[in-house]
């Protein structure tokens, strides 16, 4: 829920900034993913490489929502900034890209950063 609430945040920031697309995109993905890799104790923590039947188990689906959603809005704020419609192949291939963000890179996020804040977890 955390997450969710910084990604409102800083798509609110974005706008008031008036941020160009790869910007307001980037400085996200790129800052969560470097926050994300530091905090991991191995590497396959990073890249999610246990099956996703493991990780949907070790995540739980409410916090595996909450990072959905959040990638989801980035994608739709950075989508408003830059506003032109999809062709198709595009709209394909950006739902294909948020798949393979969100599965390999975002899903667990929250797990991990909550592990170092609250080690109990």
């Amino acid at each position: 829920m955390n997450l969710f609430l910084l990604t409102i945040v800083y798509c609110a920031i974005t706008h008031l900034l008036n941020m160009g697309y790869a910007p307001a995109l980037g400085i996200y993905l790129i800052g969560l993913c470097l926050v994300k890799g530091f905090l991991s104790e191995e590497l396959k923590d990073v890249f999610n490489g246990e099956g996703s039947k493991y990780l949907y188990e070790k995540n739980g689906f409410r916090n595996s929502l909450m990072e959905l959603l959040s990638l989801i809005l980035i994608f739709i704020n950075s989508y408003l900034i830059a506003y032109e419609p999809f062709t198709r192949f595009e709209f394909v291939f950006m739902f294909f890209l948020i798949a393979g963000v969100y599965r390999f890179i975002f899903w667990g996020i929250t797990r991990t950063i909550g592990k170092k804040i609250n080690p109990k977890m």
